[in-house]
């Protein structure tokens, strides 16, 4: 007869057991989402193929959006997208999955830059004085605005050094869709 119990016992634990999980297992499968797409939406000057080289989501694996948010880390630490603009996002798909979606925003690359304005001082030493403070303002590097602030200070204080305390720096800039040319006015205030 305890032997008969036992099994009783055993048989409604496996019962209840296989009744408790079964659902949470249905529920996980359902919620493992394919993925059945990854788009790049907003390039205009790098293509798809150099910008999925950064990224490891692929189609027909299983969507983790961990990942898909290393994947989006891993796209802004390129140092070629806007931080604030560039996103990742996902969209349901046609057969039950998800499209993630990597809306980029590329950052202007420069064409050119000119100094204008530089009675006693030469242009390589200007360079020299930018380089010493780790800025690069150079044909096809990626346009910071930061760096042209910072540039306009050492700038100013390079003419202050020699004799001009007194110049003021202002950047003109053409727009392009991609680029962006720089001119770095440099005129005494009284001739303002």
């Amino acid at each position: 007869m305890p032997h008969k119990i036992l099994i009783i016992y055993f048989t409604i634990i496996v019962c209840v057991v296989t009744t408790v999980m079964w659902p949470q297992s249905a529920r996980a499968q359902k919620s493992a989402r394919l993925v059945e797409a990854v788009e790049i939406e907003g390039n205009r000057r790098l293509s798809e193929e150099e910008i999925l080289a950064h990224i490891q989501t692929r189609p027909g694996t299983e969507y983790n959006q961990k990942q898909a948010q290393l994947d989006l880390q891993a796209l802004l630490d390129w140092g070629v997208f806007d931080t604030t603009q560039t996103r990742v996002t996902i969209a349901a798909g046609r057969r039950g999955g998800v499209v993630v979606i990597f809306e980029v925003m590329e950052l202007l690359i420069i064409s050119e830059v000119k100094f204008k304005g530089l009675r006693g001082v030469k242009e390589s030493e200007l360079l020299q004085a930018l380089d010493e403070h780790k800025i690069s303002l150079v044909t096809g590097e990626v346009y910071d605005p930061l760096k042209v602030r910072k540039a306009v200070g050492v700038i100013k204080s390079l003419f202050a050094e020699r004799g001009r305390p007194n110049v003021s720096v202002t950047v003109q800039s053409e727009l392009g869709a991609t680029k962006i040319a720089l001119d770095f006015l440099i005129e005494d205030e009284k001739n303002r």
